[in-house]
């Protein structure tokens, strides 16, 4: 069985997997608003998660796990985009 992560471990993911989005993000010149409206996020959600990413608080919303979950997503379907190929799911 694989060892649950800590919590600081947790967050130092979901802020490297943040930065990866907006550079990918920036690679293929998507808006901010772009990147919210690809992340399912409301105004308010969005900037949380942007003060997450300067060190600020963990966002209520969505959880920890499911903002994990969504950059996954987002950024390998980002990638495909990147490389010409259309796919989203």
């Amino acid at each position: 069985m694989v060892p649950a992560l800590d919590w600081q471990a947790a967050k130092e993911i979901a802020r490297s997997q943040l930065d990866m989005f907006h550079d990918l993000s920036e690679r293929i010149n998507l808006t901010p608003d772009d990147r919210r409206r690809a992340l399912n996020l409301n105004e308010r959600d969005w900037w949380a998660w942007q003060a997450f990413l300067s060190n600020g608080p963990v966002p209520a919303q969505p959880p920890l796990p499911e903002m994990v979950r969504r950059l996954g997503h987002v950024a390998f379907n980002l990638t495909l985009v990147g490389k010409g190929v259309h796919r989203f799911t």
